[in-house]
Order: C-alpha cells, then sequence, then structure tokens
C-alpha cells in the first residue's frame, strides 16, 4: 500500500491500547471507587473513541462492489456494538449512582471484547484492506490518525 499502514495494523494498534485499559480498569474495580471510576472513564472514553472511528471513519467510505457479500459482516458488527455501547451506559449509570462495577462484570465484557475484536481483526478489516483503493485507505487512515 505504498508505505501506508493497512487499516488492520492501525486498528490492531488500538485494540491493544484498549486490552490494557480495560484490564488497569478491572484490576481497579478490586480496588476503591474512585480508582474504578477514573479507570472507567478513560476506558470508556477510548472505547467509544475507537467505535466512532469504526463506524464513522471507515463504514462511510466502505462501498463493496459485491454488495451481499460486503455488507454480511456490517449487521453483525453494529449488533456487537450496540451491545457495547448499551454496556458502556449502564456501567455509565451504575458509576453515577456510585456503585463499584464488580471485576467478574468487567471480566465477561472482556471476553466479550476478545471475541469482538477477532472477529474485527479477521473478517472486517482485512475486507476493508483489501476492498478499498489505496486513495480510500489513505483517506481513512488519516481521519484515524487525526482522532487517535
Amino acid at each position: 500500500m505504498n508505505g501506508h499502514k493497512s487499516i488492520l495494523s492501525l486498528m490492531v494498534k488500538d485494540h491493544v491500547k484498549l486490552i490494557d485499559l480495560i484490564n488497569k480498569f478491572e484490576e481497579k474495580s478490586r480496588e476503591d471507587f474512585d480508582s474504578m471510576l477514573k479507570a472507567f472513564y478513560k476506558f470508556e472514553w477510548s472505547l467509544e473513541k475507537h467505535i466512532f472511528i469504526e463506524e464513522k471513519a471507515i463504514f462511510t467510505s466502505y462501498n463493496p462492489e459485491d454488495v451481499t457479500d460486503g455488507y454480511k459482516m456490517l449487521p453483525e458488527l453494529t449488533k456487537q456494538h450496540n451491545y457495547i455501547v448499551n454496556t458502556l451506559n449502564n456501567w455509565r449509570r451504575a458509576a453515577r449512582n456510585k456503585k463499584m462495577i464488580s471485576s467478574s462484570e468487567i471480566y465477561s465484557f472482556k471476553e466479550f471484547l476478545t471475541r469482538h475484536r477477532e472477529f474485527e481483526e479477521q473478517k472486517v478489516y482485512p475486507r476493508l484492506d483489501e476492498s478499498l483503493s489505496d486513495q480510500e485507505k489513505q483517506h481513512i487512515v488519516a481521519k484515524i490518525n487525526e482522532m487517535v
């Protein structure tokens, strides 16, 4: 791709950062409320930004030639993103009510995120990297870099 990064490599880098943040959040959930809250807000902000990047920067540019095959992954991705956003909203509500978010809740969400990440890294990003033109990829990579 003429020395430009692939969407896959950029988003994998962001996934690594998110894993680190959720691990810190899980760790802090075993401590006190203020530590947990601080870690939660940091994780939440990065995850929301990540989803925004995917949905805005990437999918507004994705226009597959084979629509049936090309769009198969999008409903699944949207469903997963909705689940993620709903979970974050529930946790935000709990945090506002001064409730601890249990490490077991965080752990099971982490399991979900792992499956989500694998889906994106194996199915979504490679598809984007192969189906978008270099110019489209450059445009997306520029938008990603702007936001990350």
